[in-house]
């Protein structure tokens, strides 16, 4: 005999009763599902639906409530190509880690230092970093013994120059050289707890610097090449959330390092956690620029955090 859900709809109903106490029990396991979720170090250890559901948009919840991850994902990403179509962060015009100015660079220069960088000449002293024997960037060899050199290694800071040679030329190879380090940077640095974090790569001035600079620029820049594909994208997704939740953590009132987090904030407002992103770097920076006049602070905390976090970004430009 073929059970039915009929049947089935009636069995539960002989053993416990009305159907609204399996509404209840629905809503209550779906409550402690979405606390649970909650508990993680790193959104690299969701599942798709519980990644997906971190961003409030109707139609990527929608396909996820019916069950339909890879349509929710094509959501998402649907979404997205709008977003940097019709407005996106743009990287600072002075790239200092390469003392390279691309405002006031001839479209000549712009793709000679651009292919420079497809050379590895990654950053202003010239010094090509470690090429491992898979033919990546060993993002942790310092061959210079020098701090502030690994610092700008880890800052990516060349990809904005990368991702303009590509929008002018619509050249793949610097959409290439992106993807693969990205790839290879994620794979190679996956997010620790705070005491054990290697300043080089999860330090607060680093994780704002390449989210501001390079990270958010370079997710619109690169956004329509076949080498930034779903999975790269969801990738990069991904560690953008960890690093921005990572700055959130830290208890800083520069108002530098709260730029990054006010970045993310920004950028990425359908993230459901963007809205405490940006709500803390500026409560950190009221307190940096106000001290202990309490006035000041009340007077700041009367004007919305979206058009404060706007001003604060403008200045870090």
């Amino acid at each position: 005999m073929t059970t039915t859900k009929t049947n089935v709809g009636d069995k539960m109903n002989e053993l416990g009763g009305s159907s609204s106490c399996y509404r209840d029990l629905g809503t209550l396991f779906s409550s402690a599902g979405s606390f649970l979720r909650k508990r993680y170090r790193s959104a690299r250890d969701l599942n798709d639906a519980e990644f997906l559901s971190l961003f409030d948009i109707p139609e990527v919840n929608s396909r996820i409530n019916q069950g339909f991850n890879i349509k929710a994902t094509a959501a998402l990403l649907s979404h997205f190509q709008l977003r940097v179509e019709q407005d996106w962060l743009n990287p600072p015009a002075q790239l200092v880690d390469l003392a390279f100015d691309m405002s006031a660079a001839s479209e000549e220069e712009l793709i000679a230092r651009a292919d420079l960088v497809l050379d590895y000449d990654l950053e202003w002293s010239g010094v090509p970093p470690e090429i491992n024997s898979a033919g990546e960037i060993d993002w942790q060899r310092n061959i210079l013994q020098n701090r502030d050199w690994l610092f700008r290694l880890n800052r990516h800071s060349w990809w904005p120059l990368l991702g303009l040679a590509y929008q002018r030329s619509g050249d793949e190879r610097y959409a290439k050289a992106f993807a693969r380090q990205l790839s290879a940077w994620i794979n190679d640095n996956f997010p620790l707890d705070t005491a054990q974090a290697d300043p080089h790569i999860w330090s607060s001035e680093q994780i704002a610097l390449r989210l501001r600079v390079s990270w958010i620029p370079a997710f619109g820049m690169f956004y329509h090449s076949p080498y930034f594909n779903t999975t790269r994208k969801l990738e990069m997704l991904r560690s953008i959330f960890d690093q921005a939740r990572f700055l959130k953590q830290q208890s800083q009132d520069d108002l530098l390092l709260n730029g990054g987090l006010v970045s993310a904030g920004l950028s990425f407002p359908e993230i459901r956690e963007a809205s405490k992103w940006r709500k803390a770097a500026l409560q950190r920076c009221r307190e940096y620029v106000a001290g202990n006049e309490e006035q000041r602070s009340t007077n700041l905390l009367e004007v919305s955090d979206k058009a404060h976090a706007a001003a604060l970004l403008g200045a870090l430009v």
